[in-house]
């Protein structure tokens, strides 16, 4: 009885790797792919109601209700599409140890015929005269083959590793569906708006896996942040200085981040998204100190900062800012403009001594951690050596010797014209 479950046991495997179960999972993964790819995917129900209304009376509605009663909206994340992913995974999986893995082991074996004659030869010569085993070997070993031989028959092949191309697509898309599966379930995406001097930790989480773990026990700090412009004031790129330490095991690090130039540490990726200004740091009348919040206007194509200060309930006092060069326009009541002030200079407006000490800013992290990454990018690799691998041809060639005659005959893979080249360069050797 036990050795009948283990047969149906093996047998029930050995039905993942059939081809046509796997045909049909990567047609069903396809389809919900596509669904997916026309269903916008992680939004609002709000979204939903306003794209998908409800239609009564036609047939297929799809409207909301349907969309997140089947969770159509979260289609790459739920357990059944995993479920596909991680069946279609084990199908791979099989049919790489039940079928792959012993057609290559079989490619290696000697494969010597007992006789050419029943076959049809490529080649055949009466005459064999002093031609010996030797001389065959030594000239298909000239021509890259790996030569066994037995009596009067020689049987040699070359390219086997073309044959490893199956195996290393099977293997790419298992680590390709791996390293997916390992984004979803241990990654994370943080955003962050920093401001300039000030420690930060990790909360604004956007994203994070099921299994991941946001460390808590790493701490930021932005040292400093500024902006370099283009001559007509467009923005041509933004930097931060950041700080980070680990205070399990005091390692730190303080580097320079700007746009497509982030930060590497402990597995963390920091990248420069982001950047506001959140106020003015004004001295009045030399001794009362301010913070001003600055609000952000948009004209145009053009983005300013604005802000207004009362002094004494009698005075009004207008800032704008257009960038972050130190130049800010101070207007008085009327909106007239009274004159442009540089950061840390000082200035009497009106009899009353103003100095703009800094410009309060803050910049915009997101901080990723993806170990699916390294996975997925050896996956790609591993794809694009077995397309060059594929192209490698496994060709075979059988030489014997019955009746004073002397066979040949040869099979391959693909390549048919450069196995008919090997067999020319054999004849003009043999005669």
């Amino acid at each position: 009885m036990q050795i009948i479950y283990k047969v149906w046991r093996w047998r029930t495997i050995k039905q993942l790797g059939n081809l046509t179960f796997a045909i049909i999972l990567l047609l069903l993964i396809a389809a919900v792919s596509v669904l997916g790819t026309i269903i916008e995917q992680d939004h609002s129900i709000d979204y939903y109601q306003t794209n998908y209304p409800i239609h009564s009376g036609t047939i297929l509605d799809v409207n909301w209700v349907v969309i997140k009663g089947l969770h159509i909206d979260q289609l790459y994340t739920s357990w059944s599409y995993l479920a596909l992913l991680v069946l279609f995974g084990a199908s791979l999986i099989v049919c790489t140890f039940s079928t792959q893995l012993p057609s290559l082991r079989n490619a290696r074996r000697w494969k010597l015929k007992k006789s050419l004659s029943l076959s049809k030869p490529l080649y055949k010569q009466n005459t064999v005269k002093a031609l010996s085993t030797t001389s065959n070997i030594y000239c298909l070993s000239k021509l890259s083959y790996h030569v066994f031989y037995q009596n009067n028959f020689i049987y040699s092949y070359k390219g086997l590793i073309g044959k490893v191309a199956p195996v290393f697509v099977h293997v790419s898309i298992i680590l390709l569906l791996f390293g997916s599966m390992t984004s979803l379930f241990f990654s994370f995406l943080i955003q962050e708006m920093v401001p300039v001097k000030e420690t930060f930790n990790f909360q604004n989480v956007v994203h994070a896996g099921y299994l991941s773990s946001i460390p808590s026990q790493i701490i930021g700090r932005v040292n400093s942040f500024h902006i370099e412009y283009y001559q007509d004031k467009s923005v041509k790129q933004f930097y931060s200085s950041l700080s980070l330490v680990d205070y399990t095991d005091n390692n730190n690090v303080k580097q320079g981040i700007s746009v497509n130039n982030p930060l590497y540490f402990k597995g963390l990726t920091i990248y420069q998204t982001d950047w506001q200004i959140n106020g003015l740091k004004v001295l009045i009348n030399n001794k009362e100190s301010l913070q001003i919040p600055m609000i952000k206007i948009k004209k145009g194509n053009n983005t300013y900062w604005f802000s207004n200060i009362t002094y004494n309930n009698q005075v009004r006092y207008s800032f704008v800012l257009q960038a972050l060069d130190g130049s800010i326009f101070c207007y008085n009541g009327q909106g007239q403009l009274i004159r442009k002030l540089d950061v840390k200079q000082n200035n009497i407006i009106d009899y009353l001594p103003i100095q703009v000490l800094e410009i309060i800013t803050s910049t915009g992290l997101q901080i990723k951690k993806d170990p699916g990454i390294p996975i997925l990018y050896s996956s790609f690799a591993m794809l694009i050596i077995s397309t060059f691998i594929s192209y490698i041809s496994y060709s075979q060639i059988w030489i014997s010797v019955e009746s004073n005659q002397l066979l040949m005959t040869g099979i391959t893979n693909r390549g048919q014209i450069k196995l008919e080249e090997d067999i020319f360069k054999l004849q003009k050797f043999l005669k």
